[in-house]
């Protein structure tokens, strides 16, 4: 069956529930990022630092989680209660654990890793090293269960490429003379837009120099575009009664965020997916898998 005709024939409402969990989602990832940010005495003006100190535990992950394990029990027609996150044991001196499983006992069937990224667009590549190393691990085991990998992305100038890119400020020692620092460049665009600010309002105090020319603009990797193509690379083109090390489905969700008012609610951001190709589009993804399925005799 051809992709189009597998989006046509499982069609649903998919878009309006990723809207909702990607506010949820942005809406956790942002306070958690500007609680930090205040705790260490900074204001809403200066760039974001030691974003990791908040992101590790990934409570904002949940929300798409969630929503796969909804989508993905609602399209095998099964209860929401036997998908969930497992650990799966491999042997007895390994095991691994994935965000969304069906069943949640016996041997699996279905599975979808979760991942996204808010900004750090220069980790694309072992990102996406690291899924591949994952569905190397089902096959190397022998495992025959469905493999789908689920990819949020912040979309906006900094991920394609043409955002404002600045020396980050010096750190001062304990005697307030600035030291010598490394890390990477600051975006100077919103936390929405992929960048490192809050607020943009004192922005210009951390040029160091005019803007960049479009020619130079123009040199930088689209990472939306690049993510395309190298997901493209890896999923399966057909579903197939045959596990191979490529993913069975992908979904590639970019999208657009902004701030339509300040509530405090996760209505106050907008979110706009951005266009992909259909092979990655969402109603594939959860389509393809459960043609996967049946194929391999899973349902």
């Amino acid at each position: 069956m051809s992709q189009s005709a597998l989006a046509a024939q499982h069609s649903s409402p998919h878009e309006a529930e990723f809207v909702r969990a990607a506010q949820d989602f942005w809406q956790t990832y942002y306070n958690a990022i500007k609680r930090v940010h205040e705790q260490e005495g900074r204001t809403l003006t200066e760039p974001v630092r030691d974003r990791n100190l908040c992101t590790t535990d990934s409570k904002h992950v949940v929300f798409f989680e969630e929503f796969c394990r909804t989508r993905l029990a609602t399209s095998l027609g099964v209860p929401v209660g036997d998908v969930g996150k497992r650990t799966i044991r491999f042997k007895p001196y390994r095991s691994k654990s994935f965000d969304v499983c069906w069943p949640l006992t016996g041997e699996p069937k279905v599975l979808i890793s979760v991942k996204s990224m808010q900004n750090a667009y220069r980790n694309f590549t072992n990102r996406i090293e690291e899924a591949f190393g994952d569905a190397a691990v089902l096959r190397v085991y022998n495992k025959p269960a469905c493999f789908g990998f689920f990819y949020f992305m912040v979309d906006g100038p900094v991920a394609r490429g043409r955002g404002e890119m600045a020396k980050p400020p010096p750190r001062l020692d304990a005697n307030g003379q600035a030291k010598q620092t490394k890390g990477a460049h600051i975006n100077l665009a919103l936390l929405e837009q992929g960048g490192d600010f809050f607020d943009l309002a004192d922005v210009s105090r951390y040029r160091r120099g005019p803007a960049p020319a479009e020619a130079e603009s123009a040199n930088r990797k689209d990472v939306v575009a690049a993510a395309q193509q190298t997901l493209l690379d890896l999923v399966a083109a057909e579903p197939s009664a045959t596990p191979t090390v490529h993913y069975d489905a992908m979904a590639f969700v970019p999208a657009r965020i902004q701030r339509t008012s300040a509530t405090g609610r996760p209505d106050d951001w907008a979110i706009t997916p951005s266009p992909v190709d259909p092979r990655l589009s969402l109603e594939v993804f959860f389509a393809k898998l459960v043609e996967t399925a049946k194929l391999r005799g899973f349902v």
